[in-house]
C-alpha cells in the first residue's frame, strides 16, 4: 500500500458496535493449541522461531466470519468505507484492548492497509510500510475499487481485534479471483491468527508490491545526523502450507521486555534471549533485539546492568546449602528473595543441622536472625563445619576455635617456633572450605630448622633451592662462580657445595667469588701474581738481556693494577738486539719524510720565483714547458704592464 497512516477511510458499523462479540462457524472458537491440534499435533505442524512460534492448522476452526451478507446475525461489525477517490489507502484505529504486546511491547494504534496487512508502531514512512513494523496475513497489490463487492470489515473489543479483507482482487491479475482472509489480534497470550477462506494462489508475481506473510518489527537507531532504521527481526511464514480454509497461529514467546522485576529478569531462563536489568529504567531487555534499544543505551544501561540474579534490592535465598539450613520465613521457590530494607525490618532466622554452621563471613551463629539491610548478596546458609587441626611439631595454631569445630570460611594460622619456618612459604593460613575440608591440609605444613642462604655476588646456586633464600636442615646446593671469577683463596676452583647443618653460618658465601684478570703471556716476561684479583697490583720482571719496551717512547711502568674481570694485555720484555733493530727501522721513515719536505720546499721556491719573474730564464722555461697557453697569456700581460710602467717612468708618453 501507499498509505501514509492517515485515516482516509471511514468506518461504519452495521449496528451500534456495543453488542456481543461476533459468532464463529462453531459455537465457540477454540483458542488452546492442544484443543485445535490434538495430541502430538496430529492435525497441525509447528515451526519454532525466535519471537513467535508458528502453528499451521489445516481446517477452518479459527475462522471468524465478519461478512454481514454471509452471517447477518453478527452484531458489532464495522465496515471500512472504501473511498472512490482513492483505491488504496490506510485506515487508523485505536485498539480497545489494553496492553496487547507485539514483540513484547504494548501497541495501541494500528493502521489497516488495503494491501492486506496492518501497520503498527511509530515508524511511518510511506515507501517502507511493507518492510517495517507490520502484521501481514497476506500482502498483495489489492485494489478494492476494481469490484463493488470488495470490502474490509473489522471488529474490536477489550479481548480481540479482527480485520477481514473480503473478496479482494489483485490489480492487473483480476483473473486470479477473490482473496478472502483475516487477521486476529488476541489479548489472551498476545497471539496472532492468520485465517484464510479463499486463497486461489499463494505466490503473487508483482514487482510493485511485496507479497509477504508474517510479522516484522524495527526501531530507529538514534543518530543526530542520520535516519537509520534497524529491522531487528522479520518472520516470513511458509506460504506453501497456506490454502483455502487454513490458518496460522503465531504464538508469542516470552521475551525479556515482558518481565517487570530484576530478579526474574536476571534468573528466568529464556530459550533465545539473555536478559539484563537496568535499574535506571526499571526495565528488562536483551539489549539487542527489542525497541527499548535507544532508551537502553541513552540511559547508560549498556555499561551498568544486572545479570545472574545480582539485584541490589534483594537478599537471595541460596540454592546450595539449603538441605541443612532452615529459614524462617521459609524460602519461596517462586520468588526466593528477601527485599532489602535499610531499617532492618527485613529479617530471616537461620537454623543449622548438627555438624553445620553459618559461614564465618557473617557475624551470625546458628539460630540467630539476619537482617537484610542492603541487597545484592546471598542470605547466610549453613555448611559443614571442620574439625580443628593438630599443631605441627615445633609450631602452634592460632585462630577462631568454636569448641572442637571450625565454622565454614573461618581461618586459623600456623606459626613456627624460633629458628623454624614453614618450607616453601606454604600459606600459613588454613581455611575451612566446603564439605568440612581444611585447605591446605595442615598435615602437609611442617615447621623445620633452616639456614639463611645469602644471595652471592658474581655467583649462582645450582640447582636453585626449592625454598628461595633458605636451605632447610639436611639440604644442599652448589655455589657456581661466574666467568672470570673463582673461589676466594682457591684458584682455579669455581664451585663449592653448600650444606645446611645445625649451627652453620652461610653468610660467608655472600662474597665467596672474586673477579680476576686473565693476563696474556709474553716471552721473557714474568707477571707477579700470574692471576691477580680485581684491584690487585701486578709486577713485571724481565729475563737477562731483555727489558720492557714502549714503541711510543712513553715511560714504561713495571707495576699495573687489575682494572676489572676479563682478559688483560700488559707490556712484554724484548731483547736488546731486537730493540736496536727496532730503533733503526724507526729512523728510516723520519729521514725519508725530511727529504720529501726539502724537495717540496725547493721546488716551491723555484716555481714562485719563476711566476713572479716571467722574463727570467726560469720564468721563460716555465712558460714554454709547463703551462704554454694559460700561463703564457697571463705572464705576457704582466710583462706588457711592466714595460709600460718602465716607459712611463722614463718620461715616455
Amino acid at each position: 500500500g501507499t498509505a501514509d497512516g492517515t485515516a482516509d477511510g471511514t468506518a461504519d458499523g452495521t449496528a451500534d458496535g456495543t453488542a456481543d462479540s461476533p459468532a464463529t462457524n462453531s459455537s465457540t472458537a477454540p483458542s488452546n493449541i492442544d484443543d485445535i491440534c490434538g495430541v502430538n499435533f496430529t492435525n497441525c505442524t509447528k515451526d519454532d522461531h525466535k519471537y513467535y512460534n508458528a502453528v499451521y492448522i489445516t481446517d477452518d476452526s479459527l475462522w471468524v466470519e465478519l461478512c454481514p451478507e454471509e452471517n447477518p446475525s453478527l452484531i458489532g461489525i464495522k465496515h471500512i468505507s472504501l473511498s472512490s477517490s482513492k483505491s488504496k489507502y490506510g485506515y487508523s484505529e485505536t485498539l480497545q484492548m489494553d496492553n496487547f504486546l507485539f514483540y513484547g511491547l504494548p501497541i495501541k494504534n494500528i493502521t489497516v492497509l488495503t494491501g492486506g496487512f496492518l501497520h503498527v508502531g511509530a515508524l511511518r514512512f510511506s515507501q517502507y510500510l511493507t518492510q517495517l513494523q507490520y502484521i501481514a496475513p497476506f500482502m498483495g497489490n489489492f485494489n478494492p475499487s476494481l469490484r463493488n463487492h470488495s470490502n474490509i470489515y473489522y471488529y474490536t473489543d477489550e479481548e480481540k481485534f479482527i480485520v477481514q479483507w473480503d473478496k479482494m482482487l489483485v490489480e492487473g491479475q483480476e483473473e486470479l479471483g477473490n482473496f478472502t482472509f483475516q487477521v486476529q489480534l488476541l489479548k489472551d497470550n498476545n497471539d496472532i491468527v492468520f485465517a484464510y477462506k479463499e486463497l486461489p494462489i499463494v505466490e503473487l508475481t508483482d514487482n510493485d508490491h511485496a507479497n509477504s506473510v508474517g510479522v516484522s518489527d524495527a526501531y530507529h537507531l538514534w543518530s543526530p545526523n542520520s535516519m537509520v532504521v534497524n529491522v531487528y527481526h522479520e518472520l516470513n511464514l511458509n506460504k506453501t502450507r497456506l490454502g483455502n480454509n487454513t490458518a496460522v497461529k503465531l504464538v508469542h514467546q516470552k521475551l525479556c521486555t515482558m518481565i517487570n522485576d530484576c530478579y526474574n529478569c536476571t534468573t528466568e531462563p529464556l530459550q533465545d534471549f539473555e536478559c539484563r536489568w537496568c535499574a535506571q529504567l526499571n526495565k528488562c531487555s536483551d539489549r539487542v533485539g527489542d525497541s527499548n534499544h535507544n532508551e537502553w543505551y541513552a540511559s547508560g544501561c549498556s555499561l551498568n546492568y544486572k545479570k545472574d540474579g545480582q539485584c541490589d534490592e534483594y537478599c537471595y535465598y541460596p540454592d546450595d546449602g539449603v538441605d541443612n539450613t532452615t529459614y524462617t520465613p521459609a524460602r519461596d521457590d517462586a520468588m526466593p528473595v528477601l527485599t532489602a530494607n535499610s531499617t532492618g525490618t527485613a529479617k530471616v532466622k537461620v537454623d543449622c543441622s548438627t555438624g553445620y554452621s553459618v559461614s564465618a563471613r557473617f557475624s551470625l551463629s546458628a539460630g540467630d536472625t539476619y537482617a537484610c539491610t542492603s541487597g545484592g548478596i546471598a542470605l547466610p546458609h549453613c555448611a559443614k563445619s571442620c574439625n580443628y587441626a593438630t599443631a605441627p611439631v615445633n609450631g602452634a595454631l592460632r585462630g577462631a576455635k568454636v569448641g572442637t569445630l571450625l565454622k565454614p570460611d573461618s581461618t586459623f594460622a600456623i606459626s613456627c617456633n624460633e629458628k623454624h619456618r614453614v618450607k616453601n612459604e606454604t600459606p600459613k593460613n588454613v581455611t575451612c572450605i566446603d564439605d568440612g575440608i581444611l585447605e591446605p591440609d595442615p598435615a602437609n605444613i611442617k615447621c623445620e630448622k633452616y639456614c639463611v642462604l645469602p644471595h652471592p655476588d658474581y655467583a649462582v646456586y645450582h640447582p636453585t633451592p626449592e625454598d628461595d633464600g633458605y636451605l632447610h636442615e639436611g639440604e644442599s646446593t652448589t655455589l657456581v662462580c661466574e666467568e672470570f671469577h673463582y673461589l676466594l683463596g682457591a684458584y682455579p676452583s669455581k664451585t663449592e657445595v653448600v650444606s645446611c647443618e645445625e649451627g652453620i653460618d652461610l653468610s660467608k658465601y655472600a662474597e665467596k667469588c672474586v673477579g680476576y684478570c686473565a693476563i696474556a703471556a709474553e716471552p721473557n716476561t714474568t707477571y707477579t701474581p700470574a692471576v691477580p684479583k680485581v684491584n690487585e697490583n701486578v709486577t713485571i720482571s724481565c729475563a737477562n738481556g731483555t727489558s720492557l719496551v714502549n714503541l711510543e717512547d712513553e715511560p714504561v711502568a713495571t707495576s699495573y693494577k687489575c682494572p676489572k674481570p676479563g682478559f688483560w694485555k700488559l707490556p712484554g720484555c724484548v731483547s736488546h738486539e731486537k730493540q736496536k733493530a727496532m730503533k733503526g727501522s724507526h729512523s728510516l721513515p723520519i729521514l725519508l719524510a725530511l727529504f720529501i719536505l726539502i724537495v717540496v720546499a725547493v721546488v716551491g721556491s723555484w716555481v714562485t720565483y719563476a711566476y713572479r719573474n716571467p722574463t727570467s730564464p726560469s720564468g721563460l722555461f716555465l712558460i714554454e714547458k709547463c703551462r704554454p697557453w694559460t700561463w703564457r697569456s697571463h705572464t705576457y700581460s704582466r710583462h706588457q704592464e711592466s714595460l709600460a710602467e718602465s716607459y712611463y717612468l722614463d718620461g715616455g708618453i
